[in-house]
Formats: C-alpha cells, structure tokens, sequence
C-alpha cells in the first residue's frame, strides 16, 4: 500500500513538473526561476496547496471545477494569480485546471490535451478523459485517442483533492467525462486513480 502512495505521488509531482516545463506565460511581473522554484516546493504541502480539476463552469475570473466529487469555487481575480500553462482565454468547460496555492501567490496550469508519460520503472502516467469505468477496465481518452487498460484486484483511488488518502478501486465513484489521472504498470494494468 506504501508503494502505491509513493507512486501516485510521484505521478501527481511528475504531471506538475512536466507541466512546468513549458512556457512560463506572465500574467505578473515575476521571473520563471519563481515560478520554477514554487513548482518545486509544491512537494510540501500537496494536499491544502494544491486544487485540480475538470472545468464546469468559468464566468470572467470564476472558475468551478469538479473534483474528486465536488464542485470546487475558485475566483483569481482577487488573488495574485500566474499562469503557468495556458492562458485565461483557454479556460472553458471540460478542459483539466490545475492551481498551486503557495506564500500568497496562485498558480494555474490550463490543460486541454491528454498526456501519456513513461517512467523509469516500466509503468505509465496518464492524464486524461474518462470515457468508461466498469469493474474490470476503464476507457481513457488521452488528447483523442482512447485507451483501454485492465483494472487489477489490486488497483487503488485516491481523490485530487486528499492525496493522503487511498481507497479500493470503485467504479461508482468516478464520473465519464471528467479529467483524471491513471497509473498503469509496464503490463498496462491500472495501480492507480487519482479523480
């Protein structure tokens, strides 16, 4: 079970420095050693620092995200907000948002496509759509392609917004449509389900 956590972990801080490693688009006057650096320390505090998602709904600074079953309000007009992947025009419903909360300062990643990253060991970490979950597989799109991958007796969930917390695989609780991230073994089993 420690494995699993370490690995889901490192699948969500993977996602996010990969994520970092594009374009730093300034929507304030810091530097991307800034932003490089709070990236970096989002190690720390994952769960209180860090809200991901699929869009529901964006009107002029307000965002509503679905997450882990919830519907989660974020307004960053008011707050010191920069983007770090995308651009306040590329928020719109259905795509995956992410924000890292750390000293004061807000950033945002806008992810419109899927990712399918291989690791070291073997094993794949994949961010994208859940087009079907059933008792012994899930349907994935990732950036219009979909995958099929079998789910295992030993697969765990684990919510975006609770990290620390991990759960037996349940169909019932994941929802079609909704952005989430996969982590599958080198034979394309499913070990994790971050939702």
């Amino acid at each position: 079970m420690k494995r699993v956590l370490s690995f889901a972990l490192i699948l969500l801080i993977v996602t996010t420095l990969a994520a970092g490693c594009g374009d730093v688009k300034k929507d304030t006057g810091k530097t991307e050693n800034t932003v490089n650096e709070a990236v970096k320390s989002e190690k720390v505090n994952l769960q209180k620092e860090f809200t991901a998602g699929t869009v529901v709904s964006y009107n002029n600074s307000e965002i509503v995200l679905e997450s882990s079953e919830e519907k989660v309000k974020y307004d960053f007009a008011a707050k010191k907000t920069l983007f770090v992947e995308g651009m306040p025009k590329d928020i719109k419903e259905g795509v995956f948002v992410k924000i890292i909360r750390k000293d004061g300062e807000n950033y945002i990643y806008v992810i419109t496509q899927g990712r399918k990253e291989a690791l070291e060991d073997g094993s794949a970490s994949i961010l994208g759509i859940l087009k079907e979950a059933e008792d012994n597989y899930v349907l994935i799109d990732i950036d219009g392609k979909e995958e099929k991958y079998t789910v295992a007796d030993k697969a765990v969930m684990q919510k975006f917004s609770d990290t620390n917390k991990v759960m037996r695989y349940n169909k019932d609780k994941l929802k079609k449509g909704n952005w989430v991230i996969v982590l599958v073994d080198k034979n394309n089993e499913v070990m994790n389900i971050v939702y």
